[in-house]
């Protein structure tokens, strides 16, 4: 009997109805098999093993699926049979049943049905039944393992595998159709299939198991320490919270005892008291002035005379004491690190000690180091997390840091005001009544002085601009970055040199005061200028060539010009440095210009008519740990000098020492200022400090005198 498998549709899973096969070698119901083709995209996916078939027109299609007349002829077959068998029910039953219930090779799980099969012969019947009597008693000779239905009349086909006619069956696990004397070989090769797939699963399932405990024990561990990281930051939190109440209620004590001694020496109770009996004894006695003696006037001439010197006492008190009233004095800054250390992440499998210790794990202080500086190539810099370093020479030279003012007896500068800024402020400039701050992207704030070049009063915010359409979302790679060089202001526009962060060109933008694009006012610049500053006193703008080593200057127009592009393509020479020079800052006021030379870490002052150097300062502070990278000069021509701390550039926030030099020619320190991860700076017109700090990813503008 032919298997119903054999002539069932996989889609419609009733009997093939017009079987057509497609290119893979599948067939289906024609009318199924339509029904899947894509007309618009003119594609059709095999159902069965999911390949993809292109075809050039639906008329390609129908011509390519080949009309599978084997099983057109196996279902015919089919259903006679099961006519007959419906018929004669008595034939059916009295055949014997088949031996064969079960195969060894092949699991019980996929078992193989076999289907007889025999030649058609037409003419002779008899002797088609006796050509299958004798495969029938040959099979009944093999192993129990190939489950056989009960068989009348069959085919005989080719096996695909040994491709020779004789008995087939059908193979669960590829659909198959074999014969009887391949199916112990096909079977040996899916058992190998199903084993090596097992032991690949089996061996990946043990990896998957074992890196899934280590990473439980693993998480177990990382949960451990952070709680008892957790439990250290409530701790000192709780601590420094009760250092800060004990410290309020110490205040509060003296208060109260400054308040008690004030009142003690000014209490005028018992003075009023005496006056008041005085004053009635007076009374009592010039009403009865039969008892006036000589005596009682002298007593009474001298109690008042004793009043009169307490009085006399009281007054000079008065005037030599004046009222007060406490104030509290804003405190030093103070770094948190030091207060909790420096967070960091490191493999479980370090080789660090096993023992925790909450005060040796370093916490971070939130700042974000992905907005690097783009001066930190200059840098000769030291990483803290290297093993080449010992702790203690790192740690000297922090300390010296905090130390160079007290070694020095320097005093500090006094912080005026500070105000907030929505990103890291590295341009901070100054025009008339107005304060711009300006991040490396773009990212324009304005704000409003109380007068003109007044900056004792905190100013108030009237505008933020994007000056950029192209301003970034992410932050791009460092060689993609494109990013603002310089930012001047004068009279006419805002001067902005924007580049790629790893050239030295790029294009010179001018907008308005507003921050508008000014028509025109867009001009490629194609020289390596390291700088740009203006000079407002006579309308040029400087620039410092660091291939040339030259300093340049560019003559800029009084009033509104159609084409202000023009005044930036041609360039005059001032002074002319030689190697090795290495120029990174200029500073001007309205006698002398400065040049910072990285190399030799000296600032060379020049007078800027006669292009003659008055004099040079060069770095002698804090013992070959601190770098200059940045000047100013104030009014009188004296500097101010930025000092960056080496050992911290690298591996947290950056600290900066601010020193004021005096215009003696030993250029003695006169003022500092001490801050962490500082950017932009400035001196005004008046002589006051703007610094811009970077907290997070944001900034504080800070203005000191």
């Amino acid at each position: 009997m032919i298997n119903a498998k054999l002539v069932t549709c996989g889609l419609c899973q009733s009997y093939y109805s017009d079987p057509r096969q497609i290119p893979c070698s599948h067939s289906f119901c024609f009318d199924c098999i339509s029904g899947r083709f894509d007309e618009e995209s003119l594609q059709l996916s095999c159902p069965q093993c999911k390949k993809l078939h292109q075809y050039k027109s639906l008329e390609e299609f129908h011509n390519r699926c080949m009309r599978d007349g084997f099983l057109a002829t196996m279902v015919t077959q089919f259903k006679r049979t099961q006519s007959r068998m419906s018929l004669t029910p008595s034939v059916l039953s009295s055949r014997p049943p088949s031996t064969f219930s079960h195969m060894s090779p092949f699991t019980s799980s996929t078992p193989i049905p076999r289907t007889r099969t025999q030649e058609i012969d037409l003419n002779n019947h008899a002797q088609s039944s006796s050509e299958s009597s004798t495969p029938l008693v040959l099979n009944q000779q093999r192993s129990s393992s190939i489950s056989q239905q009960p068989i009348t009349h069959s085919f005989i086909a080719k096996c695909q595998s040994c491709n020779i006619r004789g008995d087939l069956i059908v193979c669960n696990h590829c659909d198959n159709v074999i014969c009887i004397k391949c199916a112990d070989e096909h079977q040996s090769v899916i058992n190998s299939d199903v084993k090596r797939e097992w032991d690949l699963c089996k061996a990946q399932f043990q990896t998957v198991s074992d890196k899934s405990v280590r990473f439980s024990q693993s998480e177990e561990e990382a949960t451990n320490k952070a709680r008892s990281l957790q439990t250290f930051i409530s701790k000192k939190s709780d601590k420094l919270i009760q250092t800060v109440e004990n410290q309020k209620n110490a205040y509060i004590d003296t208060i109260k005892k400054y308040l008690w001694a004030y009142k003690q020496s000014f209490a005028h109770e018992q003075v009023v008291d005496e006056y008041e009996s005085i004053d009635k004894r007076v009374e009592d006695l010039l009403n009865k002035s039969t008892d006036v003696t000589s005596d009682k006037v002298d007593d009474f001439l001298f109690e008042i005379e004793h009043l009169e010197s307490r009085l006399d006492n009281l007054n000079k008190t008065l005037d030599s004491n004046q009222l007060k009233f406490p104030l509290l004095t804003l405190p030093e800054q103070i770094n948190t690190s030091s207060l909790f250390g420096t967070l960091e992440f490191i493999p479980l499998n370090s080789n660090v000690s096993t023992t925790f210790d909450p005060c040796s794990l370093p916490m971070t202080n939130g700042y974000n180091h992905s907005q690097a500086k783009p001066e930190e190539q200059d840098y000769a810099c030291v990483d803290s997390s290297s093993k080449h370093f010992p702790k203690s020479f790192l740690s000297s030279a922090i300390e010296q840091i905090s130390s160079l003012s007290s070694n020095f007896h320097i005093p500090k500068k006094k912080l005026l005001w500070q105000i907030d800024y929505f990103s890291v402020p590295y341009y901070v400039r100054t025009y008339g009544n107005q304060l711009f701050i300006c991040d490396k992207y773009g990212s324009l704030a304005i704000y409003k002085l109380n007068k003109s070049n007044d900056i004792r009063q905190k100013p108030s915010l009237v505008r933020e601009i994007k000056l950029f359409k192209d301003y970034p979302i992410l932050p791009a790679t460092d060689e993609d970055q494109t990013i603002i060089d310089s930012f001047v202001v004068y009279k006419l526009w805002i001067i902005v040199f924007k580049r790629k962060k790893n050239e030295l060109h790029g294009t010179i933008y001018l907008f308005t005061h507003d921050g508008k694009l000014i028509q025109n006012g867009k001009c490629i610049h194609n020289h390596p200028s390291r700088e740009l500053t203006i000079d407002t006193e006579r309308n040029i703008l400087w620039s410092l060539d660091q291939k040339q080593l030259c300093l340049f200057y560019y003559d800029l127009p009084d009033t509104q010009q159609n084409n202000p592009e023009e005044y930036f393509h041609s360039r005059c020479s001032h002074v002319q440095f030689s190697k090795p020079f290495a120029p990174i800052h200029i500073s001007v006021n309205k006698n002398v210009l400065a040049v910072l030379d990285k190399n030799r870490q000296a600032v060379h002052v020049y007078d800027k008519r006669t292009r003659d150097e008055l004099y040079e300062h060069v770095n002698i502070y804090g013992n070959s740990t601190h770098f200059c990278w940045d000047m100013a000069l104030f009014s009188d021509n004296s500097l101010l000098i930025k000092l960056d701390e080496m050992s911290s550039l690298k591996s947290g926030p950056s600290k900066h020492i601010y020193l004021q030099l005096d215009i003696t020619k030993k250029n003695n320190i006169i003022g500092i200022i001490e801050e962490t991860d500082a950017y932009g700076m400035m001196i005004t017109s008046t002589d006051e400090i703007l610094i811009g700090v970077r907290i997070n990813t944001k900034g504080i503008i800070k203005c000191y005198t």
